[in-house]
């Protein structure tokens, strides 16, 4: 026996306005996501991880005809600019971003390093990197959302990357980017995230909430000073736990947002936007 179901929309009578990023996307450095994702796949850069092994024999070349003159997948372009609309990406990740060193993936692909990759095993390649997700945003029209290494990284290193990025003066790093790109206007990242997963056991540099908290009040101070413009997300949990409650009430004055997996209820002083930055990434079907 089947039920009438009926739906009243009264377009007269919204209850709040829909941020457009809650359909964001999310690119890490694992499996096929960057390398034959965003990148063409190539011999020395092909997707292999010791989790999920690609055996080398495998290995096919992506057609040039599936790229962009910028050396990008257009059929992963057009998709998620044109049909899907994507209007940010969160990137390195994820794991990966906490014994990334962002500084290997800028400069000359042929001197970039080599490094171990610790958190899906392998070998990170670093031909995708700052500048090169940058120019990916730029085609695909999507926002740039990049986390900070809380694991392996410094506050002095995170500084450098915001400079980077951002830095519109006479100052090193801001230089380095302009002899990098070859443009004088900066990257202008709007949205940073203060670490990834720091509260879990498999995270490079876990900590306790109020460790995290003492550490992210340090580096968003600092990154305030040096661009008071950005917005800045900390560290969450599920959303329903202490983590959560230590980390709101300890930044609640020096962040923008707070990312989760879940959906919380907290009381603070001041309103906290909720980041699900990662949804849907463990299910390898969809990821797929």
């Amino acid at each position: 026996m089947s039920t009438e179901v009926t739906l009243d929309v009264f377009p007269t009578a919204p209850i709040a306005p829909v941020s457009p990023y809650i359909f964001s996307g999310f690119l890490e450095h694992l499996g096929r996501c960057i390398y034959g994702g965003i990148l063409p796949a190539g011999p020395t850069h092909f997707p292999y991880t010791s989790r999920k092994p690609c055996p080398k024999e495998n290995f096919v070349e992506t057609p040039r005809e599936l790229l962009t003159e910028e050396g990008f997948r257009k059929d992963v372009i057009e998709v998620l600019r044109d049909e899907l609309g994507t209007p940010m990406v969160r990137w390195p990740g994820g794991n990966y971003v906490s014994s990334y060193k962002w500084e290997d993936g800028i400069g000359p692909l042929a001197e970039r390093k080599r490094r171990p990759e610790l958190a899906w095993g392998g070998e990170e390649s670093n031909q995708f990197g700052t500048d090169e997700l940058i120019a990916w945003c730029r085609v695909a029209k999507i926002e740039p959302y990049i986390i900070l290494n809380m694991g392996t990284g410094t506050l002095e290193e995170a500084l450098h990357w915001v400079e980077y990025c951002n830095g519109a003066g006479d100052t090193y790093y801001a230089n380095l980017r302009r002899k990098n790109t070859g443009k004088d206007e900066p990257h202008n990242v709007r949205y940073w995230g203060l670490g990834n997963e720091v509260w879990g056991e498999w995270q490079v540099g876990q900590q306790t909430a109020s460790a995290y908290t003492i550490k992210a009040r340090q580096w968003a101070h600092a990154i305030h000073l040096l661009d008071p413009t950005i917005k800045l997300i900390g560290c969450g949990e599920t959303g329903l736990n202490e983590w959560d409650g230590v980390v709101l009430e300890g930044l609640v004055d020096k962040v923008d947002g707070h990312s989760t997996l879940q959906r919380f209820a907290k009381k603070v002083v001041k309103p906290i936007k909720i980041a699900f930055d990662e949804y849907g990434v463990w299910d390898e079907t969809v990821g797929e």
